[in-house]
């Protein structure tokens, strides 16, 4: 089943305690890092026993801790992140590579991953001369906006892309893609032929994006986004293509490690 984000919607009555426990994780986000019991409650739309009972048990876990009489994200989150970082085969992997490209091409570099509907930079590899990015690694981008969000969907099966289309209707006018569902599939068909995406100041202004797909799990599989932002003045005046190959040669190599990466050193 895929998993959706929660956001401020109701909770459907369908879905399993264990699903409702752990979406209250989901309400919590930049801008409304606390929240009330009450709150809480009111979003799970489930009964004041039942929603104290899921609370207690997330901070028994570690998931949530109480402060000044409301709640917040709880600390065994950051040591899950310090496991993530430390033993995720992809980012062993992709990381000394990644570093690497930053420091060739003088700019920030992220890998970019699909969750649910959620897009985030897994990596965030920052470079001192044109470092600023605003979507840094695990902050959730727009959706339809950005090159990595472009060439990921792209790679999507035809009826996932048109679960995003319809999901999505007033993002999808907001963005650089077709408006119409035959539009739209037609530039991922064109964005997938090509095997990379860009875009121009999406996500930041004055910040040209490249990505190219890194297929973690093999060509079969959603893929990740290597994307490589430049200075949209330094862009214009750069050798574009040979970017536009760079960030594509790159994303091969992680794809080809990945396959020959030995299962010994994930155990």
């Amino acid at each position: 089943m895929d998993w959706h984000p929660i956001g401020k919607d109701a909770i459907p009555e369908a879905m399993s305690s264990l699903t409702k426990l752990l979406s209250i994780l989901e309400f919590f986000e930049v801008g409304n890092s606390f929240l009330t019991a009450e709150e809480i409650v009111s979003r799970l739309g489930c009964s004041r026993p039942q929603g104290y009972r899921y609370i207690k048990e997330l901070c028994s876990a570690g998931l949530l801790t109480r402060f000044s009489g409301a709640y917040s994200l709880g600390p065994r989150i950051i040591e899950l992140d310090f496991v993530i970082r430390s033993a995720d085969p992809l980012l062993q992997i992709a990381r000394p590579v990644i570093r690497d490209l930053s420091n060739r091409v003088s700019c920030d570099v992220t890998l970019v991953k699909l969750f649910g509907d959620h897009m985030v930079a897994i990596h965030h590899e920052e470079n001192v001369q044109t470092s600023g990015i605003t979507y840094s690694r695990g902050r959730p981008m727009p959706i339809f906006r950005g090159c990595g969000f472009k060439l990921v969907l792209a790679y999507l099966p035809t009826s996932r892309q048109k679960q995003f289309f319809e999901r999505y209707p007033e993002a999808v006018q907001t963005s650089t893609l077709g408006k119409s569902w035959e539009e739209m599939r037609a530039d991922l068909k064109k964005i997938r032929k090509s095997g990379y995406a860009v875009s121009a100041g999406e996500l930041d202004a004055g910040s040209i994006g490249l990505a190219a797909p890194v297929f973690e799990a093999g060509p079969s599989m959603a893929p990740c986004a290597l994307t490589l932002i430049v200075p949209e003045s330094r862009y214009e005046t750069s050798n574009q293509q040979m970017l536009v190959e760079i960030v594509k040669d790159v994303a091969s190599d992680i794809s080809a490690r990945l396959v020959h990466f030995p299962a010994k050193a994930v155990s």
